[in-house]
């Protein structure tokens, strides 16, 4: 069941910013308040929304919610943070901001798994289809 698009894009718009807030806190930036801001809600919309598609291909095997399957999700969290990051920090280079300030790539993978983790805490809350109850087809 595929959703819309703009759901997709209003629903981590919305992660990214909650996430974004956390983000100009840690590593605010040299321009002030704002901009920081923005250079935060950069990086945060790329675990948001990549990582979202991430799930999505993920979903997409075969008995991933059984068994190994689950193991292989969680990798597949980690390896896709990765590369959210990538582009995270990629884009901080753009805007001229120094990633030297920014953890290490590991921490994408890291940061990505506990997103998708929380994400999923949340369906559980609401009674829909999630990573712990063994359906993740949310």
């Amino acid at each position: 069941m595929r959703e819309p698009f703009l759901r997709t894009l209003t629903r981590n718009t919305t992660v990214a910013a909650v996430v974004a807030v956390l983000l100009v806190l840690r590593f605010p930036g040299p321009a002030g308040f704002g901009w920081g801001y923005l250079d935060a809600f950069t990086l945060g919309f790329c675990f948001a929304f990549f990582g979202h598609y991430v799930e999505v291909g993920l979903l997409a095997l075969p008995g991933i919610d059984v068994g190994a399957g689950r193991l292989v999700r969680i990798v597949g969290w980690f390896a896709g943070g990765l590369w959210c990051y990538v582009v995270g920090r990629w884009l901080w280079i753009l805007y001229g901001r120094d990633v030297r300030q920014l953890p290490g790539l590991v921490w994408g993978g890291v940061f990505l798994v506990a997103l998708e983790l929380g994400l999923h805490f949340v369906l559980k809350l609401e009674g829909r289809p999630n990573f712990y109850q063994g359906r993740g087809d949310a």
